[in-house]
């Protein structure tokens, strides 16, 4: 019960606000207008959604935090529950995460019957569009009592995610990297999309380890 009042209020906030919404529509545009606008394959269109994707959920996250703690104070304290908040906040970013994956993807033409690609596609999709939201979940503190961290911590992991394949000197840490920029960087050896599958399930485990730290640094943060 306690985790549907939450889920409720975050799923407002995330659709009745102008810039998921916005954003999404903007990204659905570019994935029917790119071949013709830029000349491009899909291997080159394909990784730009990817990017839209995790900027998407990234800022709509971070949105998303900024109205919670902005509204949700009153409500919060009327529930009294970390987890329940910790668990709505997971599930509305979920939600809105596979909605935008498989619209984004159903709108990019890049579809083309065969059941393995297609959901490889919306896999790879939904697990970067996970990584953004859990980036801005890690550093959410910005939000709430360390404004200049949390901006700053963003900012180096948005970085990181996207360099950490594309630096050389960053090869010998890459795994300890968000591997965004390695999905891209498989995308223009032209290797076909069901190949993501390995790299959009190793995205998605990095992103749960980055909600679960955070589930720890904030509850602890909250104690004290």
């Amino acid at each position: 019960m306690k985790v549907k009042i939450l889920l409720k209020s975050y799923l407002q906030f995330v659709f009745q606000d102008f810039l998921y919404l916005t954003m999404l529509f903007s990204i659905i545009i570019f994935g029917l207008t790119a071949d013709q606008l830029l000349s491009i394959d899909y291997h080159e269109k394909y990784s730009l959604l990817l990017l839209g994707m995790f900027f998407l959920s990234l800022f709509s996250t971070m949105n998303l935090y900024h109205n919670d703690k902005k509204y949700n104070h009153y409500l919060k304290q009327k529930v009294d529950s970390y987890w329940a908040e910790v668990l709505s906040q997971f599930l509305t970013i979920l939600i809105f995460n596979i909605i935008a994956g498989i619209l984004i993807f159903i709108f990019s033409l890049i579809l083309d019957g065969n059941i393995l690609m297609d959901l490889s596609g919306i896999i790879a999709l939904i697990s970067v569009g996970i990584l953004g939201s859990a980036i801005a979940t890690l550093f959410k503190t910005q939000w709430y009592s360390h404004f200049s961290l949390g901006q700053i911590g963003t900012l180096v992991m948005v970085y990181l995610a996207l360099s950490g394949s594309v630096i050389e000197i960053f090869h010998p840490f890459e795994i300890i990297f968000p591997p965004l920029s390695k999905m891209i960087i498989s995308l223009h050896s032209n290797i076909a999309i069901t190949q993501l599958l390995p790299l959009s399930g190793q995205t998605i485990i990095y992103s749960l380890i980055l909600f679960i730290a955070s589930c720890f640094i904030y509850k602890r943060n909250k104690r004290n």
